[in-house]
């Protein structure tokens, strides 16, 4: 399963999601149940490792996404907001409203790409929370190793 130049960084951007999402089955398919051998053991290390490079794309691509987003609601927000103010001093006469009033209506008009944002922010923290466990899990093998070590050559 030596496929390491699938986890260059400068060509795993190419890969479509769904090409991240089978490359990760197919990796994770090579984990052993019950490992018995230390080579078992460095063997799952490796194999989880390789994932939590994969969760680790998934997460910058997540991150990316939701900047851009964030910052795609700030602008429509703002010309919106703008837009607003303008149309009600042009149509209406007398002092216009609070700009707390347009900003309100101006989030009213962004409330897809909100609603949006909040998807890709609940997406990025489960992807972040795969990544630590998966962290976790390398850790504990290594210590089971480490044990195991200690065991058979500290007798």
């Amino acid at each position: 399963m030596e496929e390491l130049y699938l986890f260059n960084p400068f060509r795993i951007k190419s890969k479509t999601e769904i090409e991240l999402k089978d490359i990760y089955e197919k990796i994770y398919k090579e984990l052993k149940e019950e490992p018995n051998t230390m080579y078992e053991y460095a063997h799952n290390i490796e194999i989880y490792s390789n994932l939590n490079y994969l969760v680790g794309e998934i997460i910058a691509r997540l991150q990316k996404d939701v900047i851009e987003l964030k910052t795609k609601i700030k602008i429509d927000t703002a010309i919106t907001q703008t837009e607003e103010r303008k149309n009600w001093n042009s149509e209406v006469d007398g002092k216009p409203p609070a700009i707390s009033y347009f900003e309100a209506l101006a989030t009213r008009f962004s409330r897809e790409d909100i609603n949006s944002l909040a998807d890709k922010e609940c997406s990025l923290s489960r992807f972040k929370n795969a990544y630590k466990s998966i962290e976790e899990k390398i850790n504990a093998l290594k210590k089971k190793m480490e044990s195991i070590k200690f065991e058979e050559f500290n007798k």
